[in-house]
């Protein structure tokens, strides 16, 4: 009996000290989800032209979806995980980036008609020790995942602004004409998971912050049909409930990921117009994700912004020529004035990090596109779309 005791003692303890271990490497960061199942950063970009350099440093470069916040990192710090941190911000010359919160993540999330109803971002919760209450409630963890990014700002000692109105950014751009080194970072929700799917939830989101919101994911939901989902319908009853709350609060709607339909729904009862924060264009790529050109084309001429996603999923390719020659085709369908970045940062693998972005630049000027159509789609739309936007 001493002996089995004695090897039980030993055990706990050894479990005991595999969860204190466990705890201390998750905490200092040395060991996450993101190191296991997230991605490595991307070498250095290579050195663009001075004509291409020169250029870039005028723009006000802005990118409006990066799903970087659902992983326990100092965005602070320079990192070998991912595609984006303060520091390759910088490096990129990026003025303003847009942070969607994804509160859900399936297992299935290739193709169309799906209904996986499962939920990775738990687990990863779980090993990353989110609060308890961020791991079994969909509103608290959008507000847990969100208010990392206001406590970024707040210890980047004025660095990084966060923006929730327009004179937040007016603010920010004439700070940056001046010369200061400053940043701007604004929230928008991934899904409409976080939500609960009670649209008074929207009351509590925008008081975080949060400035948009999807009505959809992967698959339909409560509010909305996805353009992956299995009924290819429309907004519901409780959708338009929605939608309308948004309207009331000042919150964009943000039409990825929704279904033809949802949108034409969408577009027709909008208070404000509506934007695409990642998509591309389905005669450019065969996939659900992509929208019809029609489709995008009344989108901009609402006074909306289609952003390009740079995973394969939206431009058919892993390679930044892929992204290039699916941005081409965008502009080609809705014009440089109604195109934006939509990138993807950190969720999936991608051919582009945010200090890639003089890349872009050159790669525009190399195409043929002038310095008025590369001032636009590099940051130009986005900015003038969110002046009109955002509550004054």
């Amino acid at each position: 009996m001493e002996t089995l005791v004695s090897f039980g003692g030993w055990i706990a303890l050894a479990l005991a000290g595999l969860v204190i271990l466990w705890t201390v490497l998750v905490r200092t960061q040395l060991l996450t989800a993101e190191h296991l199942f997230g991605t490595r950063a991307l070498p250095d970009p290579p050195v663009v032209s001075g004509l291409a350099k020169e250029l870039h440093k005028r723009l006000v470069v802005a990118d409006i979806h990066a799903d970087t916040l659902i992983w326990r990192r100092d965005l602070l710090r320079r990192s070998t995980l991912g595609h984006f941190d303060f520091p390759r911000m910088a490096d990129g010359g990026v003025a303003l980036q847009g942070f969607l919160v994804v509160t859900e993540a399936p297992r299935e999330v290739i193709g169309g008609g799906l209904t996986d109803k499962s939920d990775r971002l738990t687990a990863l919760g779980v090993f990353d020790q989110w609060p308890a209450r961020a791991i079994t409630r969909q509103v608290d963890r959008a507000l847990y995942l969100g208010s990392k990014l206001e406590r970024h700002c707040a210890r980047s000692q004025g660095r990084i602004r966060m923006i929730r109105r327009s004179g937040d950014l007016s603010e920010l751009l004439n700070r940056r004409a001046g010369g200061e080194d400053v940043r701007g970072v604004y929230l928008g929700l991934e899904g409409a998971d976080g939500t609960n799917y009670d649209p008074r939830n929207f009351q509590r989101l925008f008081d975080a912050g949060f400035r948009m919101s999807e009505l959809c994911h992967y698959t339909d939901t409560p509010f909305a049909a996805s353009s992956s989902g299995h009924s290819l319908g429309g907004l519901t009853p409780l959708g338009r409930d929605a939608v309308k709350m948004m309207d009331e609060l000042g919150m964009v709607v943000d039409l990825a990921h929704a279904s033809p339909r949802t949108i034409e729904d969408v577009l027709a009862i909008a208070a404000r117009p509506p934007l695409v924060t990642h998509t591309g264009s389905a005669s450019c790529h065969d996939d659900p994700k992509c929208l019809p050109d029609s489709l995008l084309r009344e989108v901009v001429a609402r006074g909306g912004i289609v952003g390009l996603g740079f995973v394969p999923d939206y431009v058919g390719g892993t390679e930044t020529d892929a992204v290039m020659r699916a941005l081409d085709h965008l502009v080609r369908v809705v014009g440089p004035e109604g195109v934006a970045l939509g990138s993807g940062f950190c969720a999936l693998p991608l051919p582009i990090a945010v200090n890639h972005f003089p890349l872009i630049t050159e790669a525009l000027l190399v195409r043929g596109y002038d310095e008025a159509a590369t001032t636009r789609i590099m940051g130009g739309n986005a900015v003038r779309y969110l002046l009109s936007a955002l509550p004054a």
